[in-house]
């Protein structure tokens, strides 16, 4: 698995205690993520997607002052977004306290199956271990966050005529699937769906991840999970818990 080089926990800790010092350190971009999807035009492909946001936000943002408000999203925002480039995704959008993150897996879903899980796990080390004690040491409330992955076809579409000017979107169920696996999870749990169970568990190549990993099925409320599977659309969409015991 060839990931970018990762930063210590203690240069994520001294960009972060800059962050809260003198604001958010880099451009949020989404241009990478327009450039990699102005390739599909029209047509689909095979993504993971991933969605995250912070628990309760909505209740944060009435009891703090809109400055401390907005360093806690920059700050959340700024170190997802650093994390998933760093696993070979792209930004795709921001929507208010959630990032929404692609990972290509147009030539090989397994290994962008591995690379959004990982990812997810680095996403909750940061939280824990840095982005929390940052906080607080200055004051900050502590966050948690949710994290859904889902794993299927989007189609691309360009809102326009102009390849460089026009609105970019893709569309499936995928995305809306991880947004939606991602409202059922409890504070800091990675949640999959079926398609990526079913992809790492059916290769070959996996033998050594598989053995240091564990998923357990989410027992989901027909009342309130309505979504049906596609390879079976007599019974639900399975979930499942991703157990973090990585190497």
């Amino acid at each position: 698995m060839s990931f970018t080089q990762q930063p210590s926990l203690e240069q994520i800790r001294a960009r972060i205690t800059k962050t809260l010092k003198d604001g958010i350190q880099l451009d949020m971009s989404t241009q990478e993520s327009k450039k990699f999807l102005k390739r599909h035009v029209n047509s689909k492909t095979n993504l993971v997607i991933m969605f995250v946001d912070i628990n309760s936000s909505t209740q944060m943002s009435l009891t703090l002052t809109e400055k401390k408000f907005a360093l806690i999203l920059q700050t959340f925002v700024q170190e997802v977004s650093l994390a998933v480039l760093g696993y070979g995704g792209y930004v795709f959008k921001y929507e208010g306290d959630a990032v929404i993150a692609l990972f290509p897996a147009e030539y090989d879903k397994t290994k962008a199956c591995i690379n959004a899980l990982y990812c997810s796990r680095a996403i909750l080390e940061i939280i824990s271990e840095v982005i929390n004690p940052v906080f607080k040491a200055n004051e900050l409330p502590e966050i948690t966050i949710r994290i859904g992955l889902a794993y299927g076809y989007a189609l691309v579409v360009l809102y326009g005529k102009s390849l460089e000017k026009s609105h970019i979107d893709i569309v499936g169920s995928s995305i809306s699937l991880a947004s939606k696996i991602a409202s059922i999870a409890r504070p800091n749990q990675i949640l999959v769906g079926e398609f990526i169970y079913n992809i790492l568990l059916s290769s070959a190549n996996n033998e050594h991840f598989l053995r240091n990993v564990k998923f357990q099925e989410v027992n989901l409320d027909p009342r309130r999970w309505k979504y049906l599977s596609s390879s079976d659309p007599q019974s639900l969409y399975h979930v499942y818990e991703f157990l973090e015991n990585l190497p």
